[in-house]
């Protein structure tokens, strides 16, 4: 502490010194202004300093323990292992785009009690200089009676809003599902494909041995070495790429679910889903929120239409009058009739109804596109999972054919019976065979869970799978 004052001492004396020099300045500039005495400014400022100082490195070493222990005491988001399951509903409740689009849903809602209070009465005051020099007001309260239909048409068309934001909801949570079930199958693969790349790693590992030993022994060329020793690289090769692809899945799928996870739960196989594809088509396109949405859309349409026509009518309202300011020259309580007619300038109106009715026609057509749209990629699923249900046999029977192949290789190459490349070509006919049955089962198995949730099925079941029944 000594120490540390001695180091600072010719620093504050240079302080003292600026400031004595200031003070002379300000007591010549301006005599008028009572300074304090200087001695009294200059202990305040110093002490000051010297306190600052000296309390420093105590202040910091308690401010570094308090953000170590924020640090130390911050939860962990990250999770051991999670399921599909658990990623779905992570993904379907906390993804901002989905929190976004409710927000919009409750503002919508608030567009819907806004259109509901033009049915209430209407307030008004205005304040002018009347003819005598005399301040007038006026206050006004006007209960619209008829309208033509404005206020309804008005009323209608933010509740159809409001069913468009509820509907952009779903859509938004389905195409977020959607990209949940797309990246964990992807995961998924990439884990099938990563464990056959260690199982043919670990066989060529075993096939250099036994070349080597060979080859040492005078009994196999040395080129056989370089075959299986390049074969065994182009593996190596692989599963590192394999394993770079597989981690980026990774991490979109931790910025879909927003939190961090240390592996990925290998779900059950699925259930066929029990319905043709007409069945499907019609489930699917019966719980479409983007069809219901484009419906909504077209009452918005036909709304405002109605709202145009409305401005060509007369609007009738029950007004109350009431002046202050006025003196007897004025009445000051007045109730009425009020007839409004305000059809715009020109003919605009017409104009408007024009648009709105084009509008209305041009969401028609959006809407049957939409629905060809899905109609097209629902079939495409259907058959992409039912073709796929019937490779997969085909498949497996081929993994087991392969390796049964790559074993009759293997026993017969030591007495001559096979080759060298013949028992190469076997193994890579292994693992090209376990390849394609890993893309084949995953690709199969997207497929059938998009079809359950285009058509309902998963969100009805709270994203729980519906697992193939063992046999």
């Amino acid at each position: 502490m000594v120490l540390r004052v001695g180091i600072a001492t010719p620093l504050l004396l240079r302080l003292v010194k600026k400031l004595n020099s200031a003070y002379c300045y300000w007591r010549r500039s301006f005599r008028c202004i009572e300074l304090i005495p200087f001695d009294r400014l200059a202990v305040v400022i110093v002490g000051g300093c010297l306190g600052c100082w000296l309390i420093g490195a105590p202040a910091t070493s308690i401010a570094r323990e308090s953000i170590d222990s924020m640090t130390t005491n911050t939860p962990d988001l990250t999770q051991e292992k999670i399921t599909l399951e658990q990623a779905l509903r992570i993904a379907a409740d906390v993804h901002p785009s989905i929190v976004q689009r409710i927000s919009e849903q409750s503002a919508s809602d608030f567009g819907i009690a806004g259109a509901r209070w033009q049915q209430w009465p209407a307030l008004s005051a205005s304040s002018s200089r009347g003819s005598l020099g005399s301040t007038l007001t006026e206050l006004q309260i006007e209960q619209p009676l008829w309208t033509g239909g404005r206020i309804t048409a008005n009323i209608n068309a933010a509740e159809a809003r409001a069913e468009a934001a509820r509907q952009v909801v779903l859509e938004t949570r389905k195409s977020i599902l959607e990209r949940t079930i797309n990246t964990y199958a992807e995961a998924m693969r990439l884990r099938s494909r990563i464990d056959s790349a260690d199982a043919v790693i670990a066989d060529y590992e075993q096939l250099t041995a036994m070349i080597d030993r060979r080859t040492a022994s005078g009994v196999s060329p040395q080129s056989d070495a370089v075959n299986v020793r390049a074969r065994l690289q182009q593996a190596q090769t692989e599963r590192m790429q394999l394993r770079l692809q597989q981690q980026h899945m990774h991490t979109e799928l931790e910025l879909l679910i927003g939190r961090r996870f240390s592996e990925l739960i290998t779900p059950a196989p699925l259930a066929a889903v029990p319905m043709t594809i007409d069945e499907v088509t019609g489930a699917a396109l019966d719980a479409a929120p983007e069809l219901v949405r484009m419906d909504a859309e077209q009452r918005i349409a036909e709304e405002v239409i109605a709202t145009s026509r409305a401005s060509l009518s007369p609007s009738l309202s029950l007004r109350y009058q009431r002046l202050f300011g006025g003196g007897s020259l004025y009445t000051s309580d007045q109730i009425f009739l009020g007839l409004t007619y305000q059809p715009g300038n020109g003919l605009s109106s017409l104009s408007a109804i024009s648009e709105a009715e084009a509008r209305r026609s041009g969401v028609s057509y959006a809407r049957e596109t939409i629905r060809l749209e899905l109609t097209a990629r629902v079939r495409s699923l259907w058959q992409q999972a039912d073709s796929a249900r019937r490779e997969l046999v085909v498949l497996q029977e081929l993994v087991k054919s392969t390796q049964q192949v790559y074993e009759s290789c293997l026993r017969q190459f030591p007495v001559g019976r096979r080759t060298w490349l013949e028992l190469l070509l076997a193994r890579r006919d292994v693992i090209q065979a376990q390849y394609a049955l890993s893309d084949m089962q995953w690709s199969s198995f997207a497929a059938t869970l998009k079809l359950e949730l285009l058509t309902g099925r998963l969100t009805a079941r709270n994203y729980r799978l519906d697992a193939e029944a063992s046999p």
